[in-house]
């Protein structure tokens, strides 16, 4: 069953938030807010799926809310309707201009506003299913390279304006190379997903993040979560793949397919950007390999 989708209502009226709950009656999650600085902290937080936006409110009108919705990147594709009393076609040049979609004028007439409400919300679901696609690994279905780039750098931005801890664990499969060359590319595909699937089977919580970062290696990107917890994690990725017992007769390390693991956190002193966050869970990984493989380094060892 698809999931509720959600609309904000940012417009200094209460009225208009019960007037769309009752049209709506369940079927569309709604929130509301009275002014445009609550309204985009609303948007930033809670990433509704469209947001209905008044001209006319107090501190800030619609316009200067728009613009400031569409200037930053956690806001700037969630589609914008003007809901307002205006009717000029000069306002809704500049709306439409700016960025907004669509122009509803006041009072609301509730099968109108109901059917083109609904019309976008569709039109954001197909699109959102074809983003979604783009974002996956084909061979392993997890998320692939790009969906980690745009996460890991809009998590690293949340973490620093909410000081909250972020970690990130890097992955290699050890010694995937001579496994590839034993038993060729096709059982290589097959161990990859199998790996990819055991690390996925870690992830409990709906903001972490699980990636294929290019050929053996895999990410995992841990919002809120202190170092000493992804190395928990990480200990238990690294005994899940081994105890898979993918036999791996040319590994060094065990018999059985294994991986290396390299934990950072953002709490750690020297992590000042994201690229920081990367080169130190790498260099992590190295040491692992460098120290016998089949084991977890972090980044304060």
């Amino acid at each position: 069953m698809p999931e509720t989708q959600s609309v904000l209502i940012i417009d200094d009226d209460p009225v208009v938030a019960e007037i769309m709950e009752t049209i709506f009656a369940g079927e569309v999650q709604i929130t509301s807010c009275r002014n445009g600085p609550d309204g985009i902290a609303a948007a930033v937080a809670g990433a509704p799926d469209l947001i209905l936006l008044d001209v006319r409110m107090p501190e800030m009108d619609g316009y200067e809310a728009l613009k400031l919705l569409k200037s930053s990147s956690e806001t700037e594709d969630i589609p914008v309707i003007f809901l307002t009393a205006k009717t000029e076609t000069e306002d809704e040049f500049m709306g439409l201009e700016l960025g907004a979609i669509d122009y509803i004028s006041k009072p609301i007439i509730p099968r109108i506003v109901k059917v083109r409400i609904h019309n976008h919300l569709l039109l954001k679901r197909n699109r959102d299913q074809l983003a979604n696609m783009s974002m996956i690994d084909g061979l392993t279905g997890i998320a692939n390279r790009r969906r980690f780039d745009d996460y890991l750098d809009q998590e690293f931005r949340r973490g620093a304006r909410s000081e909250y801890p972020v970690s990130l664990l890097m992955l290699d499969i050890d010694e995937f190379k001579i496994y590839n060359d034993s038993f060729g590319h096709q059982q290589g595909d097959e161990c990859l997903k199998a790996v990819a699937a055991e690390i996925k089977s870690h992830s409990r919580r709906p903001s972490d993040l699980v990636a294929r970062y290019g050929g053996e290696e895999f990410a995992v990107i841990l919002p809120d979560t202190p170092l000493g917890a992804a190395q928990m994690l990480a200990e238990k990725i690294r005994a899940g793949v081994e105890g898979l017992q993918i036999a791996h007769p040319g590994a060094q390390a065990t018999p059985y397919v294994t991986v290396s693991i390299g934990a950072a956190c953002t709490e750690n002193a020297g992590i000042t950007a994201l690229t920081d966050l990367i080169e130190v869970a790498d260099k992590c990984v190295y040491r692992a390999k460098e120290t016998g493989r089949n084991r977890v380094c972090k980044s304060l060892d």
